[in-house]
């Protein structure tokens, strides 16, 4: 058997397949007698007969089309791609996004894929590595309560990456979208909060997955080259959270990374380099590996009518998603009650049991922790809440602001973080609720409760609200032309726009990006 081709190896083993891919490079295919030829990109080992996880999810992904989607669902996609270009904006200054373009452009690449806000073009990986690290980097991208993911940074600079680079329609573009991030949110919500807990981070691992399959997507794959798409992003997947206990600016990357590699996944397996087609409910599986407790059922329960996509929340505040309600909570009681941190004799925040430890932090030493704290965001908070008002947006500036207030650093120190039921109840997939309660100096006990964070799904923020966002973040970058086409781009991207018109459209003067 295989004689013609093959000598007497042994069907189905390495040396078999290896030899497979040989004939297939040299066009001679592999001819079997008396059955049909196997599938040369895995061999008759892996097949996509046996329906698991990976299969269903990546024959969903295949057939899906934009129409298939309910209409929320197009314009909330629309939404993220233009919140993305957002948070990218604030982003691209921060120095550790001027460190990874540099060293990306250092390295070279073919031009097919623009750095965003700027005419420097990139191979497609090493701009969706750019674009990653611009979106990931001050902690104000879209975030998923459920999966801990921020699919933003890691599927939407993918996506734009291939869609720019194989000049595909803005339709393609949003189904393409979609799918990574069903992908990504579903594949997180089966795994965590054990991924977590094992100490793996979701946008790098879950999020170099829902990239691999989105930029699959828009190559043109069908269901097994997906899957094969995803079998290689497994190999990709990483991301440790060490840095939540000994500091670093790693974190920033996590966005930059779940890109670039889904990307490189995409593009090895149509170069004929694929992965398992059992990544995820394999033996030594995605799911095995990287959680101590999976449910696969929630990658697959209502998929294609369900959309876990909108319960991402879009955020108003720079920092953990986890934390935004606290801040809301703080901004409304400095603000109403006109306060001053001297005016706060101790505060006590309630919270759920998975920030315990890793957003708790009362003296963040960096720009990073202080985000990632609940006593320092908080602290903040009250003390700007007088000053801004209760609907305030908290940036990046103003936590860099509060790291060298003496004041706000000993309110800091005044916050107990404890446990609390209620909010452990209300706490699900789309939102962290808070409880904050400040005592006073003159014996005043004042409460707040916040259950719908800003930007939540429960508070979205509408388009006109993030199309303002958005139009102030880059009012001194774009002119008012292409301000204009940025917006009708992003908007007409399911009636025809262009990917690469879009892109072409939001780019600012070097000068700005490089002296936010």
């Amino acid at each position: 058997m295989h004689r013609e081709c093959h000598g007497c190896i042994p069907p189905g083993s390495w040396r078999w397949q290896a030899q497979c891919y040989s004939n297939t490079l040299a066009g001679a295919g592999c001819r079997s007698a008396g059955r049909p030829s196997p599938d040369v990109r895995g061999g008759e080992q892996q097949t996509m007969a046996t329906k698991g996880t990976t299969a269903v999810l990546a024959e969903w992904a295949a057939g899906f089309r934009l129409d298939d989607a309910p209409k929320p669902v197009v314009e909330r996609m629309k939404a993220l791609v233009l919140d993305l270009f957002r948070v990218a904006a604030v982003g691209a200054h921060l120095p550790w996004s001027r460190a990874a373009r540099r060293l990306a452009v250092e390295l070279g690449g073919n031009g097919r894929s623009s750095i965003l806000l700027s005419e420097v073009r990139l191979d497609p990986a090493r701009a969706a590595f750019v674009n990653g690290a611009y979106a990931h980097a001050c902690d104000l991208d879209d975030t998923h309560v459920g999966s801990m993911h921020h699919a933003g940074a890691s599927i939407l600079p993918a996506v734009l990456a291939i869609a720019e680079s194989e000049d595909a329609s803005g339709r393609a573009l949003l189904e393409a979208a979609i799918v990574g991030y069903e992908a990504s949110l579903r594949i997180g919500l089966a795994t965590q909060p054990s991924l977590f807990q094992r100490g793996f981070m979701a946008t790098p691992t879950v999020g170099a997955l829902g990239a691999a399959l989105a930029a699959g997507k828009l190559l043109g794959f069908g269901a097994e080259d997906l899957a094969g798409a995803l079998g290689a992003a497994g190999a990709y997947a990483g991301g440790l959270a060490q840095f939540y206990h000994s500091g670093s600016y790693i974190k920033r990357l996590n966005g930059a990374r779940g890109a670039e590699s889904g990307v490189m996944a995409a593009l090895l397996t149509r170069a004929g380099i694929w992965g398992p087609r059992d990544i995820l409910e394999g033996e030594a599986g995605f799911f095995r590996a990287f959680a101590e407790k999976s449910d696969p059922t929630r990658v697959t329960d209502d998929l294609g009518r369900g959309y876990r996509l909108m319960e991402v929340s879009t955020k108003v505040h720079a920092g953990a998603g986890r934390l935004q309600a606290s801040v809301d909570a703080g901004l409304a009681l400095g603000c109403a009650q006109n306060l001053a941190p001297a005016d706060v004799a101790d505060v006590e925040v309630g919270i759920p049991k998975v920030i315990q430890g890793r957003l708790t932090q009362l003296d963040p030493p960096d720009l990073q922790s202080a985000q990632l704290s609940v006593p320092f965001s908080l602290a903040m908070a009250l003390a700007l809440g007088r000053t801004r008002g209760a609907q305030a947006a908290i940036r990046r500036e103003d936590y860099e602001t509060a790291l060298a207030s003496e004041e706000v650093r000993a309110l800091s120190g005044r916050v107990r973080c404890v446990l609390d039921p209620e909010i452990e109840a209300g706490t699900n997939t789309e939102e962290v609720p808070s409880r904050v309660s400040i005592r006073l100096r003159d014996g005043r006990v004042l409460t707040e409760r916040v259950a719908h964070p800003r930007g939540s799904p429960h508070r979205r923020m509408s388009w006109d609200e993030l199309s303002a966002l958005f139009s102030d973040t880059v009012a001194d970058a774009l002119t008012a032309d292409r301000l204009r086409d940025v917006l009708d781009g992003v908007a007409g991207l399911d009636q025809g726009s262009s990917p690469r018109r879009l892109i072409a459209s939001f780019v600012a003067p070097q000068d700005w990006v490089d002296g936010g």
